[in-house]
């Protein structure tokens, strides 16, 4: 059996008709109908029961479109992998730079070691962003804090929680004290990452805030890590933070209580089956991960 006569009796199982299955194998009629009649004879069963203008699977050809579909894929599967091992396979990697950053290096340095054909590319990215990227297959893999309401298009692989902390500007009265309580931040100029681009986080800190009866002030929203401790640098407001940021002119305040850990994880599509290089990469960053826990 070929993979080619598998390939059109799949055609005309899925299609339900021998000339709707030609025609979408650019195909005559008779040329698929010799090929099936030539499967079927190789078997030595019927696959199809044969209609005026449609066919039906027999038994038999229902077995062999549950496992010739199996094996299609897997075949599909080792002409890419072949593919990959000649011309580097890529790795597209989208990531936020406050929560992924150190990990990210660490366990890119070990895929390297194992992969080094590999093509990576990596792109510091929104929630949102990262969400639509990985729909349209742009990403690989996103490493960020999951969100909600995907549970059956996207697959997570927890990798470590980030402790949050209060950032504050080197100038401002909290920043001569070693612990900050939760309740002193009722009222304050509070400095939050975008309700558009980053509603995870939005939600929790507002939740937060709401859950222990404090005003949430907010004074500014911004669009990346960067811009958020800029603004925490020039004195515009305080900002919840991922415990292991680090900035100059900032300082960094446990709360107490401790705010609810963050779990920064591995996200990827369940669309698209995840490559070698991709659980390879995933599996690295859970190993930093663990080690430096």
């Amino acid at each position: 059996m070929e993979l080619r006569q598998l390939q059109l009796f799949l055609a005309a199982a899925e299609e339900g008709s021998i000339t709707a299955a030609a025609k979408r194998m650019h195909l005559t009629q008779p040329a698929l109908s010799r090929q099936i009649k030539a499967l079927e004879e190789e078997l030595g069963v019927e696959l199809f029961t044969r209609g005026a203008h449609s066919v039906t699977l027999t038994p038999a050809g229902g077995v062999l479109l549950e496992e010739g579909s199996k094996l299609l894929e897997r075949a599909e599967r080792v002409v890419k992998l072949v593919r990959a091992s000649a011309e580097g396979e890529p790795l597209r990697v989208g990531y936020a730079p406050s929560l992924a950053g150190p990990l990210l290096g660490l366990a890119l340095e070990r895929f390297s070691q194992l992969h080094p054909r590999a093509r990576v590319q990596l792109s510091d990215l929104s929630s949102t962003e990262m969400r639509d990227a990985l729909a349209q297959g742009k990403i690989d893999v996103a490493v960020t804090v999951p969100w909600e309401g995907d549970s059956q298009a996207l697959k997570w692989t927890p990798i470590r929680h980030h402790g949050m902390v209060l950032a504050v500007p080197a100038s401002h009265p909290f920043a001569s004290k070693k612990k900050i309580k939760l309740a002193d931040l009722d009222g304050q100029r509070l400095l939050l990452y975008s309700r558009n681009e980053y509603p995870e986080y939005w939600q929790g800190v507002t939740r937060m805030f709401r859950e222990n009866g404090l005003q949430a002030k907010v004074a500014g929203e911004f669009d990346g890590v960067s811009s958020l401790a800029a603004a925490v640098e020039a004195g515009l407001g305080v900002a919840l933070m991922a415990s292991g940021s680090r900035f100059d002119r900032v300082v960094m305040l446990p709360i107490d209580p401790t705010p609810e850990p963050v779990c920064v994880a591995a996200g990827v599509s369940t669309a698209r089956e995840a490559s070698n290089v991709v659980e390879v990469f995933i599996r690295e960053l859970v190993r930093v991960a663990e080690e430096g826990s």
